[in-house]
C-alpha cells in the first residue's frame, strides 16, 4: 500500500526537491508513495482529512509558519507523522513540541533524508498494524485500536465506540470481525464485536467493559467468545 505523503512548502524548488528525494528512495527500495503538495498549510488545513502517513512541513512560509501551522494539525489530528523541513535548526527543535518525528536541515541532502524517511516507514507500519481509517462525513478520522472498546452493528451501520467518541460508517460486520480476528477482538453476539483488552468482567451471559457498558452475550457464541477471551489473557499474562 502506497504511503501518503503531504509537502508544505512555498518554495518551487525545495518542493520538487522533496519529490526528486521521494522518487528515488521509492527506485531503490520499492516503497510507494503518493504525494500531494500544498504551497501554503492553509491549503493543508482546509477540510482536512487525517489520511496522511507522513508529512513534510516548511517553518518559514509567508501565510501562516509551519510551527504555528503544526499547532493547529495536531488538533486535527495528533497520529500523522510529522518532520521539519528548514534552514534554521533552532526553530526545528521546538518542533518536539507538537510531537514532530525529525525535522531536516536545508539544503536537504537525499542521505539524510533516506536515513530519515527510513526511520519514519518503520514507524508507519507499525501504526498502521495497530490502526484503523474510518469513513465520516467530515472526511477521515483514524482511530487507534486499543482506543476502540466495542463495535456495533445495526442494518449494515457499524458503529465504533471509544472512551472519546462514537464513529459510525456503513460496511459489513463479518469482513470486520476477520480483520480484526489478529488484534484481540472476538464477537460476543450477532451484534457487537468486543475489543477484548477492554473486558473487564463476564458474569453469566453479560460482558463488562471499561467505559462502563454491559454487552449481552448469545447462547451460540458464549463459548467461542470465552475460549477467545481466556487465550488473549493467558497471552497477556505471558508477556508480563
Amino acid at each position: 500500500m502506497a504511503v501518503r505523503v503531504a509537502i508544505v512548502e512555498d518554495e518551487i524548488q525545495a518542493t520538487q526537491t522533496l519529490e526528486q528525494y521521494l522518487a528515488r528512495f521509492s527506485k531503490e527500495t520499492g516503497a510507494q508513495f503518493h504525494v500531494r503538495t500544498y504551497e501554503d498549510p492553509v491549503l493543508l488545513l482546509e477540510n482536512y482529512s487525517a489520511d496522511y502517513d507522513l508529512i513534510y512541513m516548511d517553518i518559514q512560509m509567508p501565510m501562516m509558519n509551519g510551527m504555528e501551522a503544526a499547532r493547529r494539525l495536531r488538533t486535527l489530528d495528533e497520529k500523522v507523522l510529522l518532520v521539519f523541513v528548514t534552514s534554521l535548526t533552532q526553530y526545528a527543535i521546538a518542533g518536539y513540541g507538537v510531537n514532530a518525528l525529525d525535522y531536516i536541515v536545508k539544503p536537504v541532502n537525499y542521505y539524510d533524508f533516506a536515513l530519515k524517511l527510513t526511520r519514519a516507514l518503520k514507524r508507519i507500519d507499525t501504526a498502521q498494524d495497530r490502526t484503523l481509517t474510518i469513513p465520516t462525513a467530515a472526511g477521515l478520522s483514524r482511530v487507534d485500536l486499543d482506543d476502540i472498546v466495542y463495535i456495533e452493528v445495526q442494518n449494515h451501520q457499524l458503529t465504533y465506540h471509544t472512551a472519546e467518541a462514537v464513529y459510525e460508517q456503513y460496511g459489513a460486520m463479518g469482513k470486520l470481525e476477520k480483520q480484526l480476528a489478529s488484534s484481540g477482538f472476538a464477537r460476543c453476539n450477532s451484534c457487537y464485536l468486543v475489543n477484548l483488552q477492554h473486558v473487564r468482567d463476564v458474569r453469566g451471559y453479560t460482558v463488562c467493559l471499561s467505559d462502563g457498558s454491559e454487552l449481552k452475550i448469545s447462547q451460540p457464541k458464549k463459548k467461542g467468545f470465552m475460549d477467545v477471551l481466556q487465550s488473549y489473557l493467558a497471552g497477556q499474562d505471558r508477556r508480563m
